[in-house]
């Protein structure tokens, strides 16, 4: 004989525990959920500071063109020269003009008069004291004259102070002049009121290259207002800036321009508004997800749970109506006499009232009332109790019911296993042929109940495919006490038998009949019980 099992017992203590598989696709699920919930909690959090980062690029962008005149024009004033004709002794009023409208010039050199070198002193021009400077002066005019450039940046393995001092070489038709720009020093602060034009809001400085690394960088206090310096701290720092590689400063050295402080701290409230709303929005969109996955998963399950209770509310009603549709026909056919018609309707109406109950209460819990099933002891009387229900419509069909009763005791919701029980035998009486016998006994933790038959059986195909809604396996047309169904009777009691934890198999072959094997928790001894709790 082929079995063939539907549900595995499972003991009710153990009902929190799921499968092997059921672990599997609990894992998965929740490795899913995870991975999807970081994605979207990495997406939310980087997308305000994209966004933010957007506005921070595109206000660089504007304040750039915005003033990209002003930047220009002290570009202009640093490589620039006013024309200087003679420099006798270096205190002429013409140098001392020239000497005041460019405050970064530290050297001259006249290209015809003799070629002697002159170095600055304050406003007026002398001849070099130190002879070391003078010698690296006129190797840079040499280097410079021999370029055949306007322009000329000493190279690094020229200059000793390379990387802390801007140097710049212009070559004219008669002098050859040498401009350094040191950073915080009041040349640069008096080159710049000279170049900026009036009413300008920017401040203007040089960096290097290298600074962008450094995080020691600390603000200075000649490159914070009223100073038109900015440090390199400000420069690459503060959001309101733009910033570029110049080679008008030589190799390795950028410049940049920030705004001044009341246009940054406007600045600076803008993009903080900005940022806040951004991520306002982006957590109010993780709150609304999280919501309508929460809300949706609630009413699915109860939308599954609604549905399924009132499928086994449904199924529960047939057999009992079956059994008052046999009564009531009994009395009207007058095959009862006048003290059995008198029971008949005393039994109708018991069984009425329960049908009443058992309505109320599943509506009760559809609606979220009070719990469906209860747990309850299932004891021989208690199995004699439901047989009789079911006994007339074996009567009617002249089929033998045996009973084969053990004293053990079942705890289990009771109208499910009503329910479940009345299914058995209504499938055997419907399917099966000769007597049917309806058998309990222990194993372990656990009551057996088995219903048989002695019908024609199943083949194993057939065996596997029972329990699958709206399949059907009796021959069409065949009348009794059980007209054709749709099926559903084992597939609701599949579904009853895994949500309660119940073992439930069927075991049949051609011409061995067909047996239902449902296992339930047994109600533990007293004396066990006591040691568990202990």
């Amino acid at each position: 004989m082929f079995r063939h099992r539907t549900s595995r017992f499972r003991n009710r203590r153990l009902d929190l525990e799921p499968t092997k598989w059921q672990r599997l696709q609990q894992r998965s699920g929740l490795v899913l959920l995870l991975l999807s919930g970081l994605a979207l909690t990495f997406a939310l959090y980087k997308v305000p500071q994209y966004y933010y980062n957007e506005l921070l690029l595109n206000g660089m962008s504007e304040f750039a063109n915005t003033h990209l005149k002003e930047c220009d024009a002290i570009e202009r004033h640093w490589k620039s020269l006013p024309v200087l004709q003679f420099v006798r002794r270096g205190d002429e009023p013409e140098v001392v003009a020239f000497l005041r409208q460019q405050p970064l010039v530290v050297a001259m050199l006249d290209r015809f008069e003799g070629g002697g070198l002159w170095c600055r002193e304050g406003d007026h021009l002398v001849p070099p004291k130190d002879p070391a400077l003078e010698q690296l002066y006129l190797d840079w005019m040499s280097h410079a004259e021999e370029a055949q450039r306007f322009e000329w940046n000493p190279p690094r393995e020229l200059d000793p102070d390379f990387g802390k001092i801007a140097s710049l070489v212009l070559l004219s038709d008669r002098w050859l002049v040498l401009k350094r720009w040191r950073p915080g020093s009041p040349e640069v602060e008096r080159e710049l009121a000279a170049s900026i034009p009036p009413g300008a809001r920017i401040r203007m400085g040089i960096y290097r290259d290298s600074d962008e690394k450094r995080t020691d960088l600390a603000p200075q206090e000649w490159g914070a207002d009223p100073h038109l310096q900015a440090d390199p701290y400000s420069l690459l720092t503060i959001s309101l800036r733009a910033n570029w590689v110049d080679t008008a400063f030589g190799e390795g050295w950028s410049s940049g321009i920030v705004g001044i402080m009341a246009d940054r701290k406007a600045h600076w409230k803008i993009l903080r508004r900005e940022y806040w709303m951004a991520y306002s929005m982006s957590m109010l969109v993780g709150i609304t997800v999280g919501l309508g996955m929460w809300l949706r998963y609630r009413s699915r399950r109860r939308a599954m749970l609604d549905a399924d209770r009132l499928a086994s509310m449904t199924h529960s009603l047939k057999t009992p109506l079956a059994i008052l549709k046999l009564r009531c026909d009994s009395l009207r056919l007058g095959h009862l006499d006048g003290e059995q018609a008198d029971a008949t309707l005393i039994r109708i109406g018991d069984e009425v009232d329960h049908l009443t109950l058992l309505i109320e209460n599943s509506l009760r819990v559809v609606r979220g009332g009070a719990p469906s099933s209860p747990l309850g002891k299932a004891d021989r009387s208690w199995f004699t109790e439901v047989v009789e229900d079911i006994l007339p419509a074996f009567e009617q069909e002249g089929r033998e019911l045996e009973l084969d009763l053990a004293s053990e005791v079942a705890k289990a919701p009771l109208p499910s296993l009503r329910a479940a029980l009345l299914t058995l035998l209504e499938n055997a009486l419907g399917h099966g042929k000769g007597p049917v016998k309806l058998e309990t006994w222990r194993n372990r933790k656990r009551i057996c109940i088995q219903v048989s038959d002695e019908g024609e059986g199943v083949q194993p195909h057939q065996l596997k495919a029972l329990g699958k809604p709206f399949q059907r396996l009796r021959e069409s047309g065949k009348e009794g006490f059980l007209r054709e169904g749709q099926g559903l009777g084992l597939s609701l009691l599949i579904q009853v038998a895994q949500q309660e934890g119940w073992g439930l198999s069927f075991a049949s072959a051609p011409g061995q009949g067909f047996q239902a094997l449902l296992e339930v928790p047994a109600l533990l001894q007293p004396a066990l019980a006591q040691r568990k709790q202990a």
